[in-house]
């Protein structure tokens, strides 16, 4: 590591470093984030019904936890071992009416992952931009510990072309130093075998836009950075987001 970049950057636990980014992380004007609502919004109402339980994965400030009450998911039980973010979460629920620590009669918001888990049966599991800070294994095996054999699992995360040549992380204003949280670049082919190791399969949805069930998007050209910000010009060309639904078909791991 170069002493520049030993100056300039201060890597940190992932949730510290999240801690810190939730005083941000809503106004910051990330890009992927943008790209990762646009997949969000197209991909998640489909897999929702009314009686279903999901567990969120890494909720952070509730950016997908308010889509998935917005499409009438039973019951949200949103996980982050970020205090900060999950403060941030309860605030936005307490402004819709929520209040009681978190709870809105269909969201529920645990720090901890297996008490989240305790007598709930569950039917599906949303991850978004959180792979990065994680081995695949640790990750697959948290996720088959959740999920019936019948289970989907909707996961999102940093394209590896945009992970080659960089990482999460924002820039702290009063330090100004970009605070880095830990980040592993996984390229498809890891993540798929993965995957399969613990019995999950990529669902192939007829007319779907992606790579065999993958998708991978980012910023086309200057014109469509425009959409994003000023931030996205220096993406253009760069694949930087990538999504993917799963289906557990046999129980392995």
């Amino acid at each position: 590591m170069s002493s520049s970049t030993n100056t300039n950057h201060r890597h940190l636990p992932t949730s510290q470093a999240y801690d810190l980014w939730s005083q941000v992380y809503d106004t910051d004007g990330n890009v992927l984030q943008q790209l990762d609502d646009i997949y969000i919004s197209t991909t998640l109402p489909r897999l929702i019904t009314p009686d279903c339980t999901v567990v969120e994965l890494g909720c952070g400030t509730g950016r997908n936890t308010l889509k998935l009450m917005e499409y009438g998911a039973g019951r949200v039980l949103a996980v982050d071992n970020s205090r900060g973010m999950l403060e941030k979460l309860v605030g936005k629920l307490g402004v819709l009416g929520g209040g009681g620590g978190g709870k809105d009669g269909r969201v529920e918001v645990f720090e901890r992952f297996k008490k989240a888990l305790e007598g709930n049966e569950i039917n599906g599991v949303v991850s978004t931009l959180v792979l990065e800070h994680l081995e695949l294994s640790t990750f697959f095996s948290a996720v088959s510990k959740i999920l019936p054999r019948t289970g989907w699992l909707l996961l999102t995360n940093m394209h590896w072309e945009m992970g080659s040549i960089s990482s999460a992380g924002f820039l702290d204003t009063t330090t100004g130093k970009k605070v880095k949280p830990v980040s592993i670049n996984h390229t498809k082919e890891e993540i798929l075998e993965e995957a399969g190791k613990w019995g999950f399969v990529v669902e192939q949805e007829e007319g779907g836009g992606g790579h065999g069930g993958v998708e991978e998007t980012g910023i086309r050209d200057l014109e469509h950075a425009k959409e994003f910000g000023r931030r996205a010009e220096k993406w253009v060309g760069v694949l930087m987001h990538v999504g993917v639904v799963f289906r557990r078909v046999s129980l392995v791991g």
